[in-house]
C-alpha cells in the first residue's frame, strides 16, 4: 500500500492508544484510544455521502483533527471551509469543490452568525458533529469499536485535501495536495527543525489555512506531537491563560494575534514557551522586542511558504534564528533563484524571485481552465512563487513584496507594497492599521488611491512620495477616507475590498 496520512496515523496511535493526545478548555483530555473509536463512528455516517469531497467547516479545536481522520476513513476527501469569506467566495468554493455536505459543529456554527450560512443550513447542506454521535446503534458501536482495535484502513485516493488559496485579490483557488505532498513537507521540515518528545503545541487558528492545515492538523495525527485546542484567535484572555495552565512549549501564530496575546501578558506569563512561528504577513520590530521581554531565553521564528507548496518552503531553525528573515530554505526543495530581468541565476543581495520545485509541490488547480502557475527551466518544471526576495551572506530568505500586486504606468511595473510601504513611514501606526494603498487599471490607464481613517491632502502625499526619491510617473490620484481599514483573519490588509471600492 502506497504511503499515506492513514498508514502513519496508524503507525504512531496503534502503539500508544492509552497516551494522551490533546486537550481542549471543552471536552478536556481525549486519549490516542477514545480519537481513533470516535474516528471510526464518523466515517461510517461519512461513507453514505454521495460525493467524493466533503466540506468541513471547524476551527481549531480537537473535532477538526477528528473530521479529516474520519473522512479518510471514509475514502473521501476533505474540502476545508473558511467561514470569514464572503458571501460570493463561499458559494464559488462550495460549487466549485461540488461539496453537497458540510461537516461541521452546531456550537460553533450558532457563534457564527453568519446570514448566508444560515441558508445553507437550511437547505440541510450542514452536518453537525453533536447529531452524528448521539443516538448511535449498539451494532454501530460494536462495528466501529472492532475497527479501532484493528485500525482497518481503506485504499485512498492520492489527493489528501482540497485547500483554498488567499482571496485578498481574486476568488480562491482550489489547490488539491496529495497524501505525498504533505508527509514530504513535513519530514523535511521536522528535518532542521527538531520537535521535542516534551513539547505540546498549542492550536489556536483555524485549519482552512493551508499552514495550520499541515502544521496543526496532519502533524500531530502522524507524530509524538500533543496538541492543546482552543478555538476562538481574537480571545487573547482565554489563550494567555491556557499558555499558563497548560505549560505548552509551542505555539504557531501570525504577529496579529501574538501581538493581542502579549499586550495581555506579564512577568513570567510565557516562561514555558521554547518558540512561536509566525506566519502569513511580516512580523514588526516591537513585536520581536516584546516576547524577548517576556521570554528572554526562547525565540520567534519566522517562516515562509504558499498553499500550493504544502506549504512550507523556508524555516528559521530553533538555534539559529535570524529575525525579520523568514530562514533558509527546507531540504531537498529543488529551488531557482532568478533575475526578474533576464531570469538568469542572481548574486546575494540582489533582488529576485524563487522557482521551487520537488514533491510537495501541488500538480495543478482543480480549475484547469486557470494560468498556468509553472516554469519550464532547464526542461523542468517549477511553481513560480510570485514573492520578490532577497537573500544575505549567510543564505537567509527576506521578502521584499509580492509581485501580483504591480500595476504598469508608461511601460513600467509599479510595485503596490513598494509605494504603501513609504506612505506607512509617514502615516502609518504600530498600534492600529490607518492606510492602504489599492490601484485599478483600465483602457490602459491606472489609478493609485491611498485608503485611509482620516483625510490625507494628495499634494502632500504626492510631495512625500518625492521626497523619497520616488519616480515622478508614481502619483496617488485620490483619497477614499474610510471607517476603518479592512482586513483578513490573518491581519492583512483585504485589497479585493478596496479595489471594488474604486471608480474609474
Amino acid at each position: 500500500m502506497k504511503k499515506n496520512i492513514l498508514i502513519l496515523w496508524k503507525k504512531e496511535f496503534k502503539q500508544n492508544k492509552k497516551d494522551k493526545f490533546l486537550w481542549d478548555n471543552t471536552f478536556g483530555i481525549q486519549t490516542k484510544a477514545d480519537f481513533i473509536l470516535k474516528a471510526y463512528l464518523i466515517s461510517d455516517y461519512i461513507k453514505k455521502i454521495k460525493w467524493d469531497y466533503i466540506g468541513i467547516m471547524i476551527p481549531s479545536v480537537w473535532s477538526a483533527s477528528l473530521l479529516v481522520v474520519s473522512t479518510m476513513l471514509a475514502w473521501k476527501i476533505p474540502v476545508m471551509f473558511n467561514w470569514t469569506l464572503w458571501k460570493e467566495s463561499f458559494k464559488h468554493c462550495k460549487e466549485f469543490s461540488k461539496v453537497e455536505k458540510i461537516l461541521s459543529s452546531s456550537n460553533f456554527f450558532d457563534k457564527v452568525k453568519n446570514d448566508y450560512l444560515e441558508e445553507y443550513k437550511n437547505n440541510n447542506s450542514f452536518v453537525f458533529l453533536e447529531d452524528l454521535l448521539k443516538d448511535i446503534s449498539f451494532t454501530k458501536k460494536i462495528s466501529a469499536l472492532i475497527k479501532s482495535k484493528l485500525m482497518i484502513l481503506p485504499k485512498l485516493k492520492d489527493i489528501a485535501v482540497l485547500l483554498f488559496t488567499s482571496w485578498s485579490e481574486s476568488l480562491p483557488k482550489a489547490v488539491p495536495l496529495t497524501h505525498v505532498n504533505l508527509i514530504e513537507n513535513i519530514k523535511w521540515a521536522l528535518n532542521i527543525f527538531e520537535i521535542k518528545s516534551d513539547d505540546i503545541l498549542l492550536w489556536f487558528l483555524p485549519p482552512f489555512h493551508s499552514f495550520w492545515f499541515t502544521i496543526n492538523t496532519i502533524m500531530p495525527i502522524i507524530t509524538w506531537l500533543r496538541v492543546v485546542y482552543t478555538p476562538d484567535p481574537n480571545d487573547a484572555k482565554t489563550i494567555l491563560e491556557i499558555i499558563k495552565y497548560t505549560k505548552v512549549t509551542a505555539i504557531t501564530s501570525t504577529p496579529t494575534f501574538l501581538k493581542m496575546i502579549m499586550s495581555l501578558a506579564k512577568n513570567d506569563d510565557l516562561v514555558n514557551l521554547r518558540y512561536v512561528v509566525v506566519w502569513a504577513e511580516k512580523c514588526p520590530e516591537e513585536v520581536f522586542n516584546r516576547f524577548k521581554e517576556l521570554s528572554p531565553n526562547w525565540v520567534i521564528l519566522e517562516w515562509y511558504g504558499i498553499t500550493e507548496c504544502s506549504p512550507v518552503i523556508s524555516i528559521n531553525p530553533i538555534i539559529w534564528a535570524e529575525p525579520w528573515s523568514v530562514g533558509k530554505v527546507i531540504p531537498n526543495l529543488d529551488c531557482k533563484i532568478l533575475s526578474l530581468e533576464n531570469r538568469q541565476e542572481v548574486n546575494i543581495w540582489e533582488q529576485w524571485m524563487i522557482y521551487v520545485s520537488w514533491s510537495s509541490i501541488f500538480e495543478w488547480y482543480l480549475d484547469k481552465n486557470l494560468e498556468n502557475p509553472f516554469e519550464e527551466i532547464n526542461w523542468k518544471m517549477y511553481y513560480k512563487t510570485w514573492d520578490l526576495w532577497y537573500i544575505n551572506n549567510n543564505w537567509y530568505l527576506y521578502i521584499t513584496w509580492r509581485l501580483k500586486r504591480f500595476i504598469k504606468i508608461a511601460g513600467e511595473m509599479i510595485s503596490l507594497p513598494f509605494v504603501e510601504n513609504i506612505l506607512l513611514e509617514k502615516y502609518g501606526s504600530d498600534k492600529e492599521l490607518k492606510i492602504a494603498i489599492e490601484a485599478l487599471e483600465k483602457d490602459w490607464n491606472a489609478k493609485i488611491v491611498l485608503f485611509s481613517i482620516k483625510h490625507i491632502e494628495i499634494e502632500e502625499v504626492n510631495d512625500y512620495l518625492r521626497k523619497r526619491w520616488v519616480s515622478n510617473i508614481i502619483k496617488v490620484t485620490e483619497n477614499i477616507v474610510i471607517e476603518k481599514i479592512p482586513v483578513l483573519w490573518t491581519g492583512k490588509t483585504d485589497y479585493k475590498v478596496l479595489k471594488k471600492m474604486i471608480n474609474f
